[in-house]
Parts: structure tokens; C-alpha cells; sequence
């Protein structure tokens, strides 16, 4: 490992250490303090016990000291003195029937062991916090607690157990670099987890203190035989190598060869979930918003756009979503539910088998959009009392116009590209013209005769002409005459003729 990121390390664990509230610190040291003289004082109770019979002087006196209470609302500081008060008067008590040696030096262990721990610099102080109450907290890409938040079973981190050693195989995942959650027993421990995945030069501190933390440590204590006891609880905890499962995990019996099964724990990979949630936010970013809004109104955008319909999400946690994972929390959490039925986009055409023509409002749906455009142009030229003759206002017309052939002929090919078999239009309904609108490179006996004198392509045009004169006169004031059904027809069959020939180009 290098030295920059020894360096770099070093400097992150003490940001990390530097940016905690120190009254927060010093309360956690206090409570450590106070913890030991009441277990302290909990030994001394049970060890003086077998003495009542014997004596009962001890036996009231120690009545007497048990009944005597801490304030209410005293400090920790105040409840530290008011145990070290009552360890002495039960040296004084001791004193009087000789049972003094035993509890003197446990006093005298005691009493060093606090000395101590008073005499920790804040770093040492966090840092025997951490790990007092870190041993359930890690780096985890698998998270108990997503199965159900009061789950005290273990986590996974998917990046260490990549093969099975027994069988010599390597495991199926789909992860390249996962979003690392924070495994943790209580949200009031999540701060431990949060440390270990402070990220140094692309690895994380859990990482390096889980491999070699004394080099990463010796900056923060003086005692060698402090820093060898963190080096050896923070690779303990951080690999969590005793996994456990629980009552309330998820259980699922897979079937083997002879009869046999193996007994799976199904885990929710939070990383993949997380991974899905920044992908599903994306969706309401302002930049995706402006690429929707432009392929609403079919123009180019830069930007890829992504669906994903029939979303289901799962609520796991409560009030509190932190209480399950860190990433849990900033999902607000919800997991994400894709839809594993079979992709259903792709439309079904075989319905054409059986029309009898293709003007019809199938067709009037599809292109509704540019017709619409159509429409509004001539209604805004007819409510200014304007004609269509003039050139620019003429050009625009077709311009429209082509866009709807355009987007008819687009249809066509889609239609044709669904279709199971070649020549399927001579098993329709369909008027022999749409026929060779559909396949052009038909040459049966049938269609040979149609396409020899042209005809088919007018006829075509005009059944395209009466068709979109009927779109645009839907609910409109548009006073539309055969004259337009003309140009509709004629502007139609410029187009339908280049189509054909790119068509038999094409062969």
C-alpha cells in the first residue's frame, strides 16, 4: 500500500473523528464508565450473597446500601460518583467482617481500568465506542434487514464470497462495482458502518482496516497494545465470518439431484435495488422531462429516454427507514418492483388478415398526431381568411401532407415486418390495390395484371384522399370539397410511387 493512501487514510478517519460533536464523544466515554462500576457493582453483589447466612450485619448493611437510589435526572457524571459512593460503603461494611482483600483489588482493577479510559484522547475514546458496539456493523451488498427490519440475521458482502471453496466454482452475480449499503444491529449505530465506508482512492476504509489496520490506526494512540487490540476487533467485526441466519429470514427448499435439496436464504441485494432507484430518479430529472416532452411531439432530442412500465414498489421499514440500511433510508424505503411477465410492446398486426381495408381508425389513431397538425394549420388559415394558394402557405400544406404519407408508410412496413409468412395478403380481404401497397413484389397472375397499367396506384390515392378529408373533417369547422380530396390524392401518389420503387430497389 502506498504512502499516499496511508496518508490519505489517516487524514479521512481523523476528518471523519473531528467533524463528531465532542460532548457526544465524552457522554459515550462517561456511559462506558458507568456501565463498568455497575457491572462492577453487580459482581459484588452476587459474590457477597452466599454471606448472609453467616453474617447479618453484612447482610442488612448491604440491604440498606441497594435501597439508596441516584437522583432523578442526574448527570452521568453524578451517577459515576454516586457508584463510586456506594462501592465505598461497601468497603467500609466489608472492612468490619475481614472480606476486604478480594474486593480491594477488584477495586484496585477497577479503579486502573477507568484511569484508563480517562486518560484516552478523543480518538481513542470513538474508536473504543466503535468498536464496544460495532461488532453487527460492516460493509454489506446484501442486507437481513430488507427481508424484515427486526431480523437479526447477517448480511452479505457479495464481493468477498464470489466462489464456493468446497466445489472450486465460481457464484453467478451481476454486480461489476456495487453501491456498498452499511449493515448495522441499530439505526444509533449506523455512524460505526458510516465510517467504514469512507471511500480513499477507490478503496473504503472497512476494506483496508478489515485486511491491515495498523497502519491506518497508529496515528490515533500511543499504546501498542491498544492499537493491537483495534486492529484485531475491526477485522473480527468487519468480516463477519460467523453468519447466522433468523427466525425471521426468508427460507427457500431448492431441489437436487438424488432426492436431495439445498436450503437457500434468499437476501435482497440492496446495491442492486439502489442501482434500479437512481436509474427509476433519473426519470424525473428536468433533462429527462425535455426529452419526453420532444418525443411527445416526435422531435430529436440527445437525450435517451427509458421507461419502465408496471412498476410495483415494496415498503419495508416503517417510520424510520434508516432502521434497515443507510441506502434503505435515502430510498425513503421502497424497493422497487419490476413486472417479469414477458415484454408485451411489440403490437400485434395479425388482425389485417381479416380487414377489409386499411382506412379505417386504426390507421386514423396512428397518424392522429400529424393529421392534427394538418388540421390546425388549415383552421388557423381559414379563421385569418387566408388561402392556401400562396406559395410559402401552399408549401407548408404539403409539408404536412408528406409528413402523414410519411408516417402511413412507416405503419405499412411495420405491419409487414409482423407478419409470420411472405404473400400473406392474398389470404385477406383486402382490395387487390392495398394488397400491392403491402407487397408490391407480389407476381402472381393477379397482381402481374394489376400492376402492368398503373392503375392500382391511383385508385389507392384516391381511397387515401376521401380517408384523410374524413380525418380532418372530425369535429372540425373545416369546409373540405372534392378539390382537396384531389390534392390529398395527388400529393399522395408522388409519394406512394417513390416508396414503390425503393420497394422493388430493394428486391
Amino acid at each position: 500500500m502506498s504512502s499516499d493512501v496511508i496518508k490519505e487514510a489517516q487524514n479521512a478517519i481523523k476528518v471523519y473523528i473531528d467533524d463528531i460533536d465532542e460532548k457526544k464523544i465524552e457522554d459515550r466515554t462517561l456511559d462506558k464508565i458507568d456501565t463498568l462500576y455497575k457491572i462492577f457493582l453487580a459482581d459484588i453483589y452476587v459474590k457477597v450473597k452466599p454471606t448472609f447466612n453467616e453474617s447479618s450485619l453484612i447482610k442488612d448493611g448491604v440491604a440498606r446500601i441497594k435501597k439508596e437510589k441516584v437522583a432523578k435526572g442526574a448527570s452521568k457524571q453524578d451517577k459515576i460518583n454516586f457508584s463510586k459512593a456506594t462501592i465505598g460503603e461497601l468497603i467500609s461494611l466489608f472492612r468490619q467482617e475481614n472480606m476486604l482483600d478480594e474486593l480491594v483489588q477488584a477495586h484496585k482493577n477497577i479503579s486502573k481500568e477507568v484511569l484508563f479510559i480517562k486518560s484516552w484522547n478523543k480518538y481513542e475514546q470513538w474508536i473504543g465506542w466503535a468498536l464496544d458496539f460495532g461488532e453487527d456493523s460492516y460493509l454489506a451488498t446484501h442486507i437481513a434487514k430488507l427481508t424484515h427490519s427486526s431480523s437479526k440475521g447477517s448480511s452479505i458482502d457479495v464481493r468477498y464470497h464470489t466462489s464456493c471453496d468446497k466445489y472450486n466454482q465460481k457464484y453467478l452475480s451481476t454486480n461489476e462495482k456495487p453501491i456498498l449499503d452499511t449493515a448495522y444491529p441499530d439505526n444509533k449505530y449506523s455512524s460505526i458502518s458510516k465510517f467504514y465506508n469512507i471511500e480513499v482512492k477507490g478503496q473504503y476504509i472497512g476494506d483496508l482496516l478489515r485486511e491491515n489496520g495498523e497502519k491506518y490506526l497508529t496515528l490515533f494512540t500511543n499504546n501498542n497494545e491498544l492499537l493491537k487490540t483495534w486492529c484485531d476487533c475491526f477485522s473480527k467485526y468487519i468480516k463477519n465470518e460467523n453468519k447466522i441466519s433468523y427466525f425471521l429470514s426468508k427460507q427457500t427448499y431448492f431441489p437436487t439431484e438424488d432426492n436431495s435439496y439445498h436450503l437457500l436464504l434468499p437476501l435482497t441485494s440492496s446495491s442492486l435495488v439502489h442501482k434500479l432507484f437512481l436509474e427509476h430518479k433519473n426519470y424525473f430529472e428536468d433533462e429527462q422531462k425535455i426529452a419526453r416532452e420532444k418525443k411527445s411531439n416526435k422531435k430529436y432530442s440527445p437525450t435517451i429516454t427509458c421507461t419502465y412500465p408496471n412498476k410495483a414498489y415494496l415498503h419495508v421499514t416503517g417510520s424510520n427507514h434508516s432502521n434497515a440500511s443507510s441506502l434503505n433510508g435515502k430510498r425513503g424505503g421502497r424497493i422497487a418492483l419490476l413486472p417479469s411477465m414477458p415484454p408485451q410492446w411489440q403490437s400485434n398486426f395479425h388482425f389485417y388478415i381479416n380487414k377489409s381495408s386499411i382506412f379505417d381508425k386504426s390507421l386514423g389513431f396512428e397518424l392522429k398526431h400529424d393529421i392534427n397538425d394538418l388540421k390546425k394549420y388549415l383552421l388557423l388559415i381559414k379563421n385569418k381568411s387566408l388561402s392556401t394558394s400562396e406559395p410559402k402557405r401552399n408549401a407548408a400544406v404539403i409539408s404536412k401532407l408528406q409528413a402523414i404519407s410519411n408516417g402511413f408508410f412507416d405503419y405499412v412496413e411495420q405491419v409487414n415486418n409482423s407478419m409470420p409468412k411472405a404473400n400473406w395478403t392474398g389470404d385477406t380481404n383486402l382490395p387487390i390495390e392495398q394488397q400491392l401497397l403491402f407487397e408490391s413484389w407480389r407476381e402472381d397472375d393477379t397482381a402481374i395484371a394489376m400492376k402492368k397499367n398503373k392503375q392500382w396506384e391511383q385508385v389507392l390515392s384516391q381511397s387515401y384522399g376521401r380517408w384523410l378529408s374524413k380525418q380532418l373533417k372530425q369535429k372540425n369547422k373545416l369546409s373540405l370539397t372534392a378539390i382537396h380530396e384531389v390534392l390529398w390524392a395527388d400529393t399522395f401518389s408522388t409519394e406512394l410511387r417513390e416508396y414503390i420503387a425503393i420497394q422493388e430497389a430493394s428486391l
